[in-house]
């Protein structure tokens, strides 16, 4: 059995489109096998990865088979990265993927096999929070519903959270190729020159060669010194004490903010849980139906970002879908190659909660 990074399933194509930034953006598409009915509806999924870091050539192992052969066509998309990007960039680049994937699929999967209005979005981790800040923004027309997996709502409360976790004097010293003032010095750089749309999402230079994972990728990839500068970036932030400080460093661009008052606006602005309760105390309810899935154990994104999520969404009237794994840290789910849910949640989606 295989090892390492895993392989991006078969029977894809890969597309590239020039966005309204310059930056060219990748979208890999999978249609259903079988489609269940036809015109099918699709899952769009954007990718984790601390906002610096993973690629969108290989879907999670559950979610493959839980919703290709449910009857989804599943479409995945690339996004610029941190630190050169800032999080709105990421949105953008999100809510542009979709669109040209409405506008596109149809040619792509064939007359009459898919329905672009019917499409539910996926993310994980910090594709978690793009795609429910996606669901902020999206109307003409609304996904049908939104799945995030263990995904950061609310960035206020999960930089309260999570600075507070582990003391400086007990996190373990760096050892890596570069140094931690190197790393540091690179979460401020916003070269677009220097803008990557994929990356690896760990350590996967330490597993396999570039040309294995060229291989399983499917795609031409190498761990070039620029890479590396990234994979490190990633790892040593997620691993750091003040790591959602420096994630605000990376992703928010907090030197572009004339004083904190304008800064914390932005990052409200960018917290799909700041901007709903906003939204609520202006009488308005309107939201996707939501499945949160996460790990009660989790110390990357604290499982009461899910329970937070939930109690708001209730409270505007939104069908809510809940899953907590009991102890379970994040990314618990990339063990499982099926849907792993007692009573498959994938299957209530297309019977009712999603009203497909």
């Amino acid at each position: 059995m295989a090892t390492g990074p895993r392989a991006a399933p078969p029977g894809f194509s890969d597309h590239t489109f020039t966005s309204t930034s310059g930056t060219e953006l990748s979208v890999r598409v999978w249609p259903a096998d079988p489609p269940v009915a036809s015109p099918a509806p699709f899952l769009f999924l954007t990718h984790g990865g601390g906002f610096l870091g993973a690629h969108h050539f290989t879907p999670p192992p559950w979610v493959f088979p839980g919703f290709r052969a449910r009857g989804y066509h599943l479409v995945s998309h690339s996004y610029r990265l941190a630190p050169q990007a800032r999080l709105d960039d990421q949105l953008a680049d999100s809510l542009e993927a979709l669109a040209w994937s409405r506008a596109n699929l149809p040619s792509i999967l064939g007359s009459g096999m898919i329905d672009v209005d019917r499409y539910a979005l996926y993310g994980d981790s910090a594709g978690g929070l793009l795609a429910t800040l996606m669901g902020t923004h999206l109307t003409s027309p609304p996904p049908k519903a939104i799945v995030n997996v263990y995904g950061v709502v609310d960035i206020p409360s999960a930089k309260s959270a999570l600075d507070a976790q582990i003391p400086d004097a007990e996190r373990q010293p760096w050892k890596g190729e570069f140094t931690e003032e190197e790393l540091e010095a690179f979460l401020s750089d916003r070269d677009p020159a220097n803008i990557l749309t994929a990356s690896t999402a760990w350590r996967e230079m330490d597993e396999v060669s570039d040309v294995e994972l060229s291989k399983r990728w499917a795609t031409d990839f190498k761990y070039t010194k620029r890479v590396r500068l990234q994979s490190e970036l990633h790892v040593w932030r997620s691993s750091h004490t003040k790591s959602v400080s420096l994630f605000i460093t990376a992703a928010m661009h907090p030197e572009k903010f004339d004083d904190e008052a304008k800064l914390d606006a932005f990052i409200r602005s960018v917290s799909p849980l700041q901007v709903l309760r906003q939204r609520q105390a202006e009488g308005r309810t309107e939201y996707p139906p939501t499945a949160l899935l996460h790990g009660t154990g989790d110390t990357a994104v604290p499982v009461q970002q899910s329970y937070d999520m939930a109690k708001a969404l209730k409270e505007m009237g939104v069908p809510v879908i809940e899953r907590y794994e009991e102890g379970e840290e994040h990314v618990f789910d990339l063990k499982y190659t099926v849907c792993f849910f007692p009573s498959c949640v994938c299957s209530k989606w297309m019977e009712a909660d999603l009203r497909m």
